[in-house]
This record gives structure tokens, sequence and C-alpha cells, in this order.
């Protein structure tokens, strides 16, 4: 029965990055889903906390609700309601900015699970390529009747290959789900800064005949 041990051991010098690549992937994922998870919030409920606020012209609260709620999309609204009184162009610019800003450390690590996503096959195909090289030395040396030195070498060739692919398999699901949550976030980050926006302006901004 094999173990693990003996299975790095079998599949060659190539398990040793494929090993790295699947810890690397691994890291990646957990420490994503524990920022996204930190940063999951309902943006209406926020969103209602906020508007009660401003209609009482509370800046200072609907800012303290802000600052009381993690993620980036609280964030956001604070810049928001910061700029509140700038021209409205002007207000949209520095929005822009704080979502660009935001948006970045959402994708962090994004590129690099994609990539190890992307390597871990091939990196399984270089190590069937290395065993077959072996297994077609074992015969060029004559040693055909050599039972442990041809499984020696078709090992290597189909453990590697598994190995990439039990690697690649499971993060792509991990990576295309994780750059979904991202997206959610965003759309709620551009949907919450244009329902606070046009909610400012047309109750209270306009109506108080505020600066434009």
């Amino acid at each position: 029965m094999y173990t693990v041990f003996s299975l790095i051991q079998k599949g060659g010098p190539v398990m040793y990055p494929l090993i790295l690549c699947s810890v690397a992937a691994l890291a990646i994922c957990i420490e994503k889903l524990y920022h996204l998870n930190r940063a999951k919030v309902a943006p209406e409920k926020l969103m209602e906390k906020i508007k009660g606020a401003v209609r009482k012209k509370d800046y200072q609260n609907a800012i303290g609700y802000c600052d009381a709620t993690p993620g980036p999309v609280a964030r956001v609204l604070k810049t928001a309601i910061e700029l509140r009184d700038l021209p409205m162009e002007e207000v949209k610019e520095g929005v822009n900015e704080a979502v660009l800003s935001e948006t970045p450390r959402m994708e962090r690590f994004l590129p690099a699970l994609s990539t190890i996503v992307t390597i871990s096959p091939l990196l399984g195909l270089l190590g069937t390529i290395a065993g077959l090289m072996r297994l077609f030395n074992v015969i060029a040396e004559g040693e055909i009747g050599n039972s442990a030195a041809l499984s020696g070498g078709i090992a290597e060739a189909l453990i590697t290959t598994a190995a990439g692919l039990v690697i690649a398999i499971p993060f792509l699901a991990l990576h295309n789900y994780l750059s979904g949550r991202v997206d959610a976030l965003i759309n709620d980050m551009e949907k919450g800064v244009v329902e606070f926006l046009n909610f400012y302006r047309l109750e209270v901004r306009d109506a108080g005949g505020a600066k434009a």
C-alpha cells in the first residue's frame, strides 16, 4: 500500500515543486476566505443606518456606522459621505479613486493562485516526460527484463500527472469561487455609492439648497 511519502519518492524530483504549489495555493485560499468573510456585510442594513443618520444630518454618526463595519463597501461609503458637499463631479472622482484603491486589495494573491492552477498540470506533464525518459533509458540499456526499473519510470510518469491534476482541479474551482466573491463585493461597492449619492442629492442636498 502506497503512503504519501512513498508516492513523493516514486514521483521523482518534480513532486517537490508540486508540493510547494499545493501549500502556496492552500495558504492563499485560507487567507482570501478569511478576509472575504470579514468583509461580508449586508449592504442594505448598512445603507438604512446611513440614510437614517443623514436624514437627521448626523454625518458623524453615519461615518461611525461605516467605521464600525469591516470591509471595502463601508470604507467606500465613508469616502462618499466625507466628500458629500463637494461638486458632484469631484465626489464621483473621489469615490472612483476609493473603489480603485480597494479593488487590488480584494484581488490580492488571486493572480498567483491562477498561476499555480495553470502551472501545476504543466509540472505534472514535465514529470511524465521525465518518467518516460527514464523508462526509455532502461530499454536502451537493454534492461527490459528489469521490472523494478521499468515500473519506476512508469510510476514517475503517472504519479506526477495525477498530482498536477489533483492540485489544479480543486484550486481552479476555489479560484473561480473567490473571484466571484470579489466581483460581488465590487458590485456592492458601486451600487452602494450610487444609491447613497442619489439619496443625498435628491432628499438632502438639492432639497436643502446646499452647494451644487
